[in-house]
């Protein structure tokens, strides 16, 4: 049986976009993670946070709690089985961006699979984890790898093409490459071990990696 699953990110380069000429939802690595996560078939679909139903404010849900729960009244109102809330970390304390999502799935637990995905400090940080992963994708491992001990504790000023803020690490590890595939990113997350990225993203990646099991104990 396949499991339909609702994807909401932040934006193309996590969860991907939508080509508005052919209708198709071009697939962001977050996808690709939730594919390896996962032992049952899934039908994923992707929808952009602006795409999803207004709603009146209920309780005392806001930020990241609202998306969750727009997420979950489009997968009631959709059929999906499954809705994963997408969420990068940041600077911000990653329980309490957890606690946020899992409130605004609260309500509806009983009708949708409600999943944080909440990679620390962002997508950037499980896409530096797995140094095989760029052997795969780009036919050998980065000349100059980056050998932090631990992805999720990357951060630093962002407009600084030097310093340790995910995005800029990525960028320079892959610039050390002539050329790279079009989905080059999707492609680093796919072929991307879980077993190593439990390992260097235990905060982020474990909680989620745990959460994909009510998936594959359906």
């Amino acid at each position: 049986m396949t499991i339909k699953v609702i994807v909401c990110g932040e934006g193309s380069t996590d969860v991907g976009k939508r080509d508005y000429e052919t209708s198709q939802w071009i697939d962001g690595p977050a996808i690709a993670y939730i594919k390896n996560a996962s032992t049952k078939k899934l039908q994923i679909d992707g929808i952009g946070k602006n795409d999803l139903p207004k709603i009146q404010k209920v309780k005392s849900l806001k930020g990241h709690s609202v998306k969750a729960e727009k997420l979950c009244l489009y997968a009631i109102l959709h059929h999906y089985k499954v809705a994963i809330c997408y969420v990068d970390c940041d600077k911000n304390p990653f329980e309490k961006i957890y606690k946020d999502i899992t409130e605004g799935f609260s309500d509806y637990k009983n009708k949708v699979i409600g999943i944080p995905m909440i990679p620390k400090a962002m997508i950037e940080s499980w896409l530096v984890a797995d140094e095989n992963a760029f052997l795969k994708v780009f036919g050998k491992k980065p000349p100059k790898p980056y050998r932090h001990i631990e992805p999720e504790s990357l951060w630093g000023k962002k407009e600084d093409p030097n310093s340790n803020y995910p995005k800029n690490v990525l960028k320079r590890i892959v610039s050390q490459f002539n050329g790279k595939p079009d989905d080059w990113r999707y492609a680093l997350a796919r072929n991307s071990s879980s077993k190593t990225l439990l390992l260097k993203c235990p905060v982020s990646y474990g909680r989620f990696l745990c959460d994909m099991k009510k998936i594959n104990s359906c």
